[in-house]
């Protein structure tokens, strides 16, 4: 293999392990792309309400971000192998309920229930693919790379996904087309944790020297940790955006015919996010991640509060595009760190939370976002949007910088 320096993408599949272990992920983790527009079609079928099917959604949503930490921590202590497995048919095993529920008309409030029972079993096949990012590409410029590759395959996942259940629903009933993650998400979680890469899995590993962050939590918690907090705050951020951008920009497009172009404008933010990604994981960036990662999502908040400067529409999709290639670079700074927060103990609980704190600002914007267009206008979001994220870096920053000045005394006494 050539210098770590200079690796490329390649170099980083030829590792040992690494094409099984990430493709076996890779299936597991492609269910949670195909899930949600069957189980808003169940829900709505038996129930002949939208409103239920919803809700239906939004109880799988909640379940499965702000429980991620907790099966993330029963991970970690118990091993990958038995929780993950157990997670997993739990998981499909749910969703095969749910598939009977559509098939046997069970009421909506029954089919609620087994959306949050299902999003509360998830396993966090994300998270635990990147502990095993770290594992099998441990020198920090593999491991930069593997992450930047995971995530754009991640974004790529989550656009083909929805089109493919999308179109599945045409011809099939919700309750097939449900049955087909469960499978999904058992098989891969099998395969995943039947890889050598996690069968052999090595107790400890190189941690890196890209970030400062120390290898175990002084807190009673990860969360703490006032510097894993800091490091937070950016995913956070980035799914603000997201969320802003998920209702203003069908918002900016009304009407039927405005349908597809809003659709077109989320793609492009989606295709500049794995662009971005890619061109950021073949980069050598200087600089401490905790400080690379406040200053790329300062970039990605300029660039979609730009988006609220005009209603032009080829403004707003060029600063779309633009915005999306530095998302999965603040995802993937964030996850780079937060693997050395964990220790050799809390990995995947650490990874998990970057997810849960991308997830609550992509809830949170969503929700700002609809008040503030319905109030104001679809401008006046990206702007107010950009506002709260730029106050919520400040304190990032404040976070960061303590964080030195910590070191600084220390060092003269």
């Amino acid at each position: 293999m050539p210098s770590t320096r200079n690796a490329r993408y390649i170099d980083v599949l030829k590792l040992p392990h690494v094409r099984l272990t990430f493709l076996s992920a890779l299936v597991g983790r492609s269910a949670y792309a195909l899930v949600i527009l069957p189980l808003l079609f169940a829900v709505q079928a038996t129930s002949g309400s939208v409103a239920t099917a919803g809700i239906a959604v939004a109880a799988y949503g909640v379940t499965a971000s702000f429980l991620a930490p907790f099966r993330a921590r029963l991970i970690d202590r118990h091993g990958r192998r038995p929780v993950l497995l157990l997670l997993s048919v739990a998981f499909g095993g749910v969703l095969i309920a749910l598939a009977v529920g559509a098939f046997a008309a069970w009421t909506g409030a029954t089919m609620v229930v087994l959306a949050g029972l299902a999003g509360s079993v998830a396993p966090p096949l994300g998270p635990a693919m990147r502990v095993a990012w770290a594992e099998l590409a441990q020198e920090p410029v593999l491991l930069r790379k593997a992450l930047s590759f995971d995530a754009v395959v991640e974004e790529l996942l989550y656009l083909v996904g929805p089109a493919a259940a999308g179109f599945a629903l045409v011809i099939i009933e919700p309750g097939l087309v449900l049955l087909v993650p469960a499978v999904l998400v058992v098989l891969g979680t099998g395969l995943f944790v039947s890889s050598p890469a996690i069968r052999h899995a090595p107790r400890t590993r190189n941690a890196g020297h890209s970030t400062s962050a120390p290898s175990t939590v002084r807190g009673p918690t990860l969360l703490g940790n006032t510097h894993f907090i800091g490091l937070l705050l950016p995913a956070l951020v980035a799914g603000l955006v997201s969320g802003n951008l998920t209702i203003a920009i069908p918002a900016a497009f009304p009407g039927t015919s405005g349908t597809a172009a809003a659709g077109i404008v989320l793609g492009l933010f989606a295709g500049g996010s794995a662009v971005g990604g890619l061109i950021f994981g073949a980069l050598q960036v200087p600089g401490r991640a905790r400080f690379q990662v406040i200053a790329i999502a300062v970039i990605l908040v300029a660039l979609s509060s730009a988006i609220g400067l005009t209603g032009n529409t080829v403004w707003m999709t060029v600063t779309v595009v633009g915005a999306g290639a530095f998302f999965s670079p603040v995802m993937i700074v964030a996850y780079f760190a937060a693997n050395d927060f964990g220790g050799d103990h809390r990995r995947t609980e650490s990874t998990t939370w970057v997810n849960t704190s991308h997830n609550i600002g992509a809830a949170a914007g969503s929700a700002l976002a609809g008040i503030v267009v319905q109030i104001a206008g679809v401008n006046a979001s990206f702007l107010a949007i950009g506002a709260l994220a730029v106050l919520i870096l400040t304190g990032a920053s404040v976070l960061a910088f303590r964080r030195i000045q910590a070191l600084s005394v220390r060092l003269t006494r």
